[in-house]
């Protein structure tokens, strides 16, 4: 009876998330009926909720999950040697099954409708000439920038407000190890609404991952459109913010100039000031051909280097 239940459960969700998935996947305004009535209540829900843990929740349950996952594991195949029979390991991932299959449900249900909407079509210039153009309107205004950014617990107090979501908390994650081995710097949980990040990494480029990631709990998962929302909150923030924006834009479209054009890449280098120049190298700007952000750990679709693209095709950066 017991697994003829679970049959039957796993049946049954099936069979209901199966025209919901092919709906968001098809239908780009039932999508986004569904992030705006289900996707983003729910995750807006889950932050406020785990918001109140004054740590990462999605961390502990990561570990919760992995622990209760990698012991049986490990009896099971102990039992299977010693037994010489495979039954252990069956019995073993018909248990990770049910706990997974309920996982993944939720994860479709929050996350694929911000997934399925359809951002606008994004402008990705090859040329080196608005390339250049960019590199050259973004060292400008850095030169003349302090480029002094706060201690990162003060940035991310300050993140929500400059987002537009006061009410909402950006955390540090508690082992951002794990963060630097996947090789990336923010993440947003759908399944907890968090937004966590990496204090670790370069605090100049702090203020815009964070106000990124909460771009995310808004709504906006691919990485592109996330971007340029971010940027638009962090320019109208002003002061630390806008600097941090431009220089994340710096670096992604400096990578692209240099695929593009090495000569011109080393002019627009050499027109930084030393208080630029030091920063840009902090940020690792000269070892960054490709677009910053592009990670081993992608849960959106999208482009992380649009945002160079929709800068370029502006009258002024």
């Amino acid at each position: 009876m017991m697994k003829n239940g679970r049959r039957y459960g796993a049946g049954l969700l099936a069979g209901l998330l199966l025209p919901y998935a092919l709906a968001c996947r098809f239908s780009a305004p039932f999508a986004v009926l569904a992030l705006r009535r289900l996707s983003r209540p729910a995750m807006l829900a889950l932050h406020r909720l785990t918001a109140r843990v004054p740590f990462p929740a999605a961390e502990l349950a990561g570990l919760l999950l992995a622990t209760a996952a990698l012991l049986p594991l490990a009896m099971a195949a102990c039992r299977a040697v010693l037994r010489r029979s495979a039954a252990p390991l069956a019995r073993w991932l018909r248990s990770a099954a049910c706990v997974a299959l309920p996982l993944a449900a939720l994860l479709i249900l929050l996350w694929l409708p911000p997934c399925a909407a359809t951002p606008e079509d994004l402008p990705a210039p090859s040329e080196a000439e608005p390339l250049a153009w960019l590199c050259g309107e973004l060292i400008d205004a850095l030169n003349e920038a302090p480029l002094r950014f706060s201690a990162p617990d003060a940035i991310l107090r300050r993140a929500p407000e400059a987002a537009g979501m006061p009410e909402c908390v950006v955390k540090s994650a508690r082992y951002p190890e794990w963060m630097r081995a996947v090789r990336v710097s923010g993440l947003f949980v759908p399944l907890t609404g968090e937004a966590l990040v990496d204090a670790g990494a370069p605090t100049s480029l702090l203020p815009f991952t964070a106000v990124h990631e909460l771009m995310h709990l808004a709504g906006v998962a691919d990485e592109g459109a996330a971007n340029i929302a971010a940027w638009e909150r962090c320019l109208a923030a002003g002061g630390e913010f806008a600097e941090s924006a431009r220089l994340w834009a710096l670096r992604c479209a400096m990578g692209q100039l240099r695929r593009t054009n090495a000569a011109a890449w080393q002019r627009a280098r050499d027109k930084m000031k030393d208080g630029l120049s030091t920063v840009f190298q902090q940020i690792n700007g000269d070892a960054a051909p490709a677009s910053p952000g592009q990670a081993a750990l992608r849960l959106s679709p999208g482009d992380y280097g649009a945002l160079v693209g929709y800068l370029a095709s502006r009258p002024s950066a």
